[in-house]
C-alpha cells in the first residue's frame, strides 16, 4: 500500500488522510467540505506550498523535511511511532498493519490476533532490525504480548529523552581513562537487541535492587510509594500502581537496568573514553525488571517513569554489562 501511494501521480485527500497517504504521496491536494481547494491554493501540489506545509507540521508534528521527502525504514523509529500515536483505525490491528510500509517491514497480516499482538510483532521487528532501544522508552500499560512493549501507540506521543553527548576535553586522569576503555570494550562485546519467539534478548547495564521500602505518603492519588536502593545507584523513589515485595538483601527479585545498544557506541570516540564516562554519570531512563528465578525477566512498574542516577565514577567503571532475556 505504501508503494502504491508513493508511485501514484496525484493523491487527492477528501476526508482527512492516513499517515501512509500523507507521507508516501509525492503530490497532495487538500479540499474543504464544499470541494473547494484548501486556502484557494491552486498549485499542483500542496506539499510545495510553504503556508500549508507549516500547517501540516503544526497539526501532525511531522517535520517539513519528512513531509516533502519521506524515506521509509526503521531509522528514527521513535519519531515515526510518535507521528502515529494519535491515529485510530476501524479494525484494531490496522493500527500496526498500517505502519508496515512506513517502517518497510514485511510481516504476516493476521486479523484476529489482537491489537497488542500486531503492535508487539511490529515493535519486535523494528527493535531487532534497527537496534533502536528508544522503542523501550515509554510509560503506560504493558502489553499482554510482551512486558517491554506498550498495549497501544499512545505512550509514544511523548518524545524520547536522552542525555546529550558530552563535548570538549576530558577532565579525567589517566587511570580513569584506562577504566573507561575497559567499559567501552565491555559494551562493545554486547550483542544487539533481538526479539525472537516472544523473547527479548536485551543488552543492559544491570543494577541489582538490594532494598525495597514502602514509604509514608500524603498523596491521595498514590497507592504505593517506595524507596529503592540498587547497587551503584543513588536511592530512588517509585510510585507504581501495583505492590512491590519489601525487604532487603540478595533475595529480592528486582533489577534496575539501563537498556543499551552497541550502536550507541558510534556516538563516542574510542580514543576518548572520558566522554563515555561523563555520559554514564548522568541521569538516565531506567526499566525495573523482576525475575523470580534469575533466569528470565519481566518488566514491571511500566506505569511510572523511572529516572536513575549512578553514585559516582566508581559505579560507572564497575558497571555490570549483560544480556538479559525478557518475556
Amino acid at each position: 500500500m505504501f508503494s502504491l501511494y508513493r508511485n501514484s501521480a496525484l493523491t487527492i485527500i477528501k476526508r482527512g488522510w492516513t499517515l501512509q497517504e500523507l507521507l508516501a504521496s509525492s503530490k497532495v491536494l487538500f479540499y474543504t467540505q464544499d470541494w473547494s481547494l484548501y486556502r484557494d491554493c491552486t498549485t499542483a501540489n500542496h506539499k510545495s506550498d510553504g503556508a500549508i506545509l507549516t500547517e501540516l507540521h503544526q497539526a501532525t508534528g511531522i517535520e517539513e523535511l519528512h513531509l516533502k521527502n519521506f524515506i521509509p525504514g526503521v531509522d528514527d523509529a521513535r519519531s515515526k511511532l510518535r507521528w502515529a500515536s494519535t491515529r485510530h483505525t476501524t479494525r484494531a490491528e490496522d493500527v500496526a498493519y498500517s505502519l508496515f510500509g512506513i517502517f518497510q517491514v514485511s510481516l504476516p497480516i493476521i486479523y484476529g490476533e489482537s491489537a497488542p499482538g500486531a503492535l508487539g510483532r511490529l515493535l519486535g521487528e523494528i527493535l531487532t532490525r534497527s537496534g533502536d532501544v528508544s522503542v523501550l522508552d515509554w510509560v503506560g500499560e504493558a502489553s499482554s504480548f510482551h512486558s517491554c512493549f506498550p498495549t497501544s501507540l499512545t505512550p509514544y506521543g511523548t518524545r524520547s529523552w536522552m542525555q546529550p553527548i558530552p563535548s570538549g576535553p576530558s577532565k579525567h586522569n589517566g587511570a580513569d581513562l584506562d577504566e573507561g576503555r575497559k567499559l567501552y570494550d565491555a559494551l562493545a562485546r554486547l550483542s544487539s537487541p533481538r526479539f525472537v519467539a516472544g523473547r527479548l534478548d536485551l543488552p543492559c547495564i544491570v543494577h541489582r535492587v538490594i532494598k525495597v521500602k514502602l514509604l509514608e505518603t500524603s498523596s491521595a492519588t498514590s497507592d504505593h510509594d517506595y524507596e529503592l536502593v540498587a547497587s551503584g545507584l543513588a536511592p530512588l523513589r517509585l510510585e507504581p500502581s501495583s505492590r512491590l515485595r519489601e525487604g532487603s538483601g540478595a533475595s529480592l527479585p528486582y533489577v534496575i537496568v539501563r537498556h543499551w545498544s552497541p550502536k550507541l557506541l558510534d556516538l563516542f570516540a574510542q580514543d576518548n573514553p572520558g566522554s563515555l564516562l561523563d555520559w554514564f554519570g548522568r541521569p538516565f531512563n531506567a526499566l525495573l525488571l523482576q525475575s523470580p528465578r534469575h533466569t528470565e525477566y519481566k518488566r514491571i512498574a511500566s506505569d511510572c517513569p523511572i529516572s536513575a542516577s549512578v553514585e559516582g565514577l566508581v559505579s560507572v567503571v564497575n558497571s555490570e554489562c549483560r544480556i538479559l532475556e525478557i518475556v
